[in-house]
């Protein structure tokens, strides 16, 4: 199928303003066709913009889908005490059918705000890539050792098991595999190098959260000789490969430059590290090193939303305050955050509009009173916007939301239906 947009002020952030007013022609799952002037062809559709933003989805750079299941499960608390004595307990209770309800509720999440990539971590991966599946989206999709696999398992099995199945249950041309370690505090060094052995053999991208907090980095450096957790994944060989960290909250100069000399890149998920008190990450330090800084909702049981509107507005905002200087960390910088830079960490061929890339599109509505006047479009959207000004969600060139409607293979009312009656009895 072939789709005009016409009337359109295309976010291009290369430009002055930020974006020029023109045309984009969709042909099946690519972008054939960006300009001013509005192309003379034969078209199957045409959508009429109405002047307002064309843009790049969201690239939800770190996520735990299913985890909407879990949303205010266990409020109020550290991380320590949110995963032994909330989350663990309650997913030790959940089935592959539980993941899938769960994945289906976050996904409806995801197209209703504009993302149309996550990179996603979690376990029972049937139930995860059946959802990813049967809606359409696209996803970067974590293989891991996991945390419970006792010391005598066969990692190699488990690792190549997975895969296999994930390569056999999701639609290649929308799902990249990554191979991911938790955390140097739940995988041992053996499940390490199992990793390591799985992602070279297969030729596959690391990720691992990394420097969450405080806890985290005494506890590393205490056990591993003054090795800082950067520094001990850098001696265990995990940067070796194209690698994506998540959090990074608690970096020293040093840290950064092992990140910086790896091309690693990160993924900061400010509501969570907030809400879980673990700290604010150094966005401009990270910045000043050149890393490749893309942003992350995390789960939506440490956000509570999967939103990257309000994920946005705080990396610009607490950057600022984190040094005191307001100048610093742009929303122009931000919002390529979420799109371009996260494209690239997830290495994946959306993340701007531009001919060739994939057709990964959101609208997204000027016609509020928090979004007037429209002389400055890029600080409209990571200082004003909102999730529900998005009104039209494309992946792939398949539109998953419009205006109200869901089109992601599941009612969305069966999808609440379902995520109620699980959490009902996850809780009791």
């Amino acid at each position: 199928m072939k789709i005009l947009f016409r009337n359109a002020k295309i976010l291009d952030l290369t430009k002055e303003k930020g974006y020029f007013c023109g045309s984009v022609v969709v042909e099946e799952d690519l972008i054939t066709y960006v300009g001013e002037k509005e192309p003379r062809m034969a078209v199957d559709k045409v959508i009429d913009v109405q002047g307002n933003i064309l843009m790049p989805g969201f690239v939800n750079a770190h996520a735990h889908t299913p985890m909407t299941l879990l949303r205010g499960a266990k409020d109020d608390c550290c991380l320590d005490t949110w995963l032994n004595e909330g989350v663990w307990p309650l997913e030790a209770k959940m089935t592959n059918e539980d993941v899938y309800w769960g994945q289906m509720l976050g996904i409806a999440e995801y197209v209703r705000a504009g993302i149309t990539t996550f990179d996603d971590f979690y376990f029972h991966y049937d139930g995860m890539c059946r959802a990813i599946n049967k809606a359409g989206i696209r996803a970067r999709f974590c293989v891991a050792v996991s945390i419970s696999s006792p010391p005598n398992a066969n990692f190699d099995k488990e690792l190549e098991d997975n895969y296999e199945l994930v390569k056999k249950l999701t639609n290649p041309k929308l799902v990249n595999i990554v191979a991911t370690a938790h955390a140097i505090y739940t995988i041992s060094e053996e499940k390490f190098f199992a990793l390591l052995k799985f992602a070279n053999k297969n030729n596959l991208s690391l990720s691992l959260h990394l420097s969450e907090t405080l806890k985290e980095v005494g506890d590393c450096t205490q056990k591993n000789n003054g090795l800082t957790p950067p520094a001990y994944i850098e001696q265990l060989g995990m940067l070796d490969r194209p690698c994506l960290c998540y959090h990074c909250v608690h970096m020293d100069k040093d840290d950064l430059q092992i990140l910086a000399d790896y091309n690693a890149s990160v993924a900061t998920c400010p509501s969570s590290n907030l809400k879980l008190a673990s700290g604010i990450a150094p966005i401009y330090a990270m910045q000043n090193k050149g890393l490749n800084i893309a942003i992350g909702t995390d789960g939506a049981a440490s956000n509570n939303s999967l939103d990257m509107f309000k994920e946005m507005f705080l990396v610009a905002t607490l950057s600022k305050v984190n040094i005191y200087d307001a100048s610093v960390v742009s929303a122009r910088q931000v919002l390529q955050m979420a799109t371009v830079n996260g494209a690239k960490a997830l290495d994946i061929n959306s993340g701007e509009i531009k001919v060739g890339k994939n057709a990964d599109i959101i609208l997204v509505s000027l016609q509020e009173p928090h979004m007037q006047p429209q002389d400055n479009i890029i600080s409209n959207l990571v200082y004003s916007a909102k999730s529900s000004d998005v009104y039209f969600t494309m992946v792939g060139g398949k539109v998953l939301y419009e205006n109200g409607k869901y089109n992601i293979g599941e009612d969305i009312e069966t999808i609440y239906k379902k995520a109620e009656d699980i959490r009902k009895r996850l809780m009791s």
